[in-house]
């Protein structure tokens, strides 16, 4: 499995709001003998006035970090985890993030009104589980085709769901930015939660919506499977974002299962 992950500023933005991480979870533990490959992937999307939206979203990837490492090592490890114990982490530690977020939020008055998006994978060797709140977004491209796992919280999408507005308008629907759901907003957060199995050649991308918002998603795809390695997949995802106006932040992460592993689709 290799992974690699970039986060730009952009070109009309004076800070950067969004957060990554991408790491090896037996790294992270410590782990000498693991019984299980493990990898956790997160992007978040920050939002509110000053830095709180830098805040927020570095808030939610640390506190989800701290959770697990806390709470739910012996999960991680064991050989065989049922499905349910691994969506139970995933829940609680964006429930978690989600409370040290809001709580913040009422504490400190440059805080007030901060949240985040906020998008996060766990891989335990051929299944990646995910849990997905706001418009940032969790892609697997297979054998040329690529597939948006997560659904958008977003005004934009519930006009879609609606027949509002037909599904080629929303790309470039001028209230596109406008989500409906955000980790840190309020003290109760539902959260969406998933699994796919990955197979050998998959590409697994999460990104925010300073990417999907300017790059169309089969250019995506082209431009990860033109690349020679992940890093550079991410380099020409940022670089293509920006040459198409840079309007925002922008984050990706790419991840590649280029070693066998049996497939436990959905």
């Amino acid at each position: 499995m290799r992974s690699a992950g970039r986060s730009d500023i952009g070109l009309v933005r004076k800070v950067n709001e969004d957060d990554f991480l991408c790491l090896s979870l037996n790294d992270l533990l410590k782990l000498e003998n693991p019984a299980a490959d493990l990898y956790l992937c997160i992007v978040a999307d920050g939002m509110g006035g000053r830095n709180a939206g830098e805040v927020a979203s570095s808030m939610a990837v640390e506190e989800i970090v701290e959770f697990i490492q806390e709470k739910y090592i012996s999960v991680l490890t064991e050989k065989d985890t049922s499905e349910n114990k691994i969506f139970e982490l995933i829940r609680n530690a964006i429930y978690y993030s989600n409370e040290k977020i809001y709580k913040k939020s009422l504490l400190n008055r440059e805080c007030v009104g901060m949240g985040t998006t906020l998008s996060m994978i766990l891989i335990k060797n051929s299944n990646l589980f995910y849990g997905h709140v706001g418009d940032s977004r969790i892609y697997l491209i297979r054998k040329n085709i690529i597939t948006k796992m997560t659904e958008d919280h977003s005004l934009v999408a519930e006009l879609v769901k609606q027949g509002t507005i037909k599904p080629e308008e929303a790309f470039s629907h001028p209230q596109k930015n406008i989500i409906t759901r955000a980790l840190g907003t309020e003290y109760d957060i539902e959260v969406d939660l998933g699994k796919q199995g990955i197979m050998e050649g998959d590409y697994v991308l999460l990104c925010t919506d300073g990417l999907s918002n300017l790059i169309k998603d089969d250019e995506i795809m082209e431009l990860v499977l033109k690349a020679k390695d992940v890093e550079q997949a991410c380099d020409n995802l940022i670089n293509k974002a920006k040459e198409n106006g840079g309007y925002d932040n922008i984050t990706v992460v790419v991840i590649h299962n280029n070693k066998g592993g049996d497939c436990n689709d959905r």
